[in-house]
């Protein structure tokens, strides 16, 4: 049998979530959170109850928790399910809603308790995945972000706009200027005076991806011009505004699918 654990995540940065993997075999009583709460199965089946629904909760499916909901959620049998299980504060989550939805006045419950859709278990499972992980803080906020505002906009579609292309644009412009910087989502929430949660949105609606991974992909971008002309990695690295040859070589790697020293010597000829 595997060896029981519970692993929690928390950050100093991020104070408004606690993620916490387990597969621990104790049972829960009924009870309630004032956080709202999505977790998923990894390994193992449950009877997962909310309120007066009952339901056989395994892999591929999402229990979503809103806050104040009498729920319980406990292993099938007597062996434990390893499982995940994400606790955000509403607040922070009613920032969310209200980047989407402009007329809303507080936090708004999700409209289901039970999410089937292996698309979305796979991307929940590898966001908790990468909040456990040694990646950034910064990456793991806009990937949370990005998450939960797909969730949040469940079964409507999004209109883009001239004023949202308007806005992109500028973010657009400032970040080729400024890709040596390492921006934070809130240094351009402030420097547009716009929500950061809303700046999320823009991203993943119009670019796919979030303006962290756009300002990766500029400075990958420049350093492949560098390489190219000769530069050697050290100084490429840090003309790009990596922190270091070892962070630069990680995100080079991962969007070009060869290694620095690879790719320049591709160009460099004797």
């Amino acid at each position: 049998m595997n060896k029981i654990f519970t692993k929690i995540f928390t950050h100093e940065n991020m104070p408004y979530l606690e993620l916490r993997h387990s597969n621990n075999e104790k049972r829960y009583k009924d009870h309630l959170h004032e956080t709202f709460s999505i977790g998923i199965n990894i390994d193992g089946e449950s009877i997962y109850t909310n309120r007066n629904n009952k339901y056989n909760f395994k892999k591929g499916m999402l229990a979503v928790i809103n806050p104040n909901e009498i729920h319980s959620c406990n292993p099938l049998d007597k062996k434990p399910n390893q499982y995940y299980m994400l606790y955000l504060d509403k607040n922070w989550c009613f920032e969310i809603q209200k980047s989407i939805y402009k007329n809303i006045k507080e936090f708004t419950s999700y409209n289901k308790n039970l999410i089937e859709n292996n698309k979305v278990y796979e991307e929940f499972k590898n966001l908790c995945e990468n909040l456990f992980s040694a990646i950034s803080f910064e990456e793991k906020e806009n990937e949370l972000i990005c998450f939960f505002t797909t969730l949040f906009e469940d079964g409507f579609e999004d209109i883009k706009n001239d004023e949202d292309n308007e806005i992109i644009d500028k973010i657009l412009d400032y970040l080729k200027i400024h890709y040596k910087e390492n921006i934070s989502l809130n240094e351009i929430s402030k420097e547009f005076d716009l929500n950061l949660f809303y700046i999320i949105r823009l991203f993943k609606n119009q670019l796919k991806i979030t303006p962290h991974s756009y300002l990766v992909n500029l400075k990958i971008n420049q350093a492949k011009k560098l390489l190219q002309e000769g530069g050697s990695i050290v100084d490429v690295a840090l003309e790009c505004g990596f922190s270091d040859q070892s962070h630069f070589h990680r995100n080079f790697t991962k969007i070009v699918a060869v290694t620095p020293n690879n790719y320049r010597l591709n160009f460099v000829q004797d």
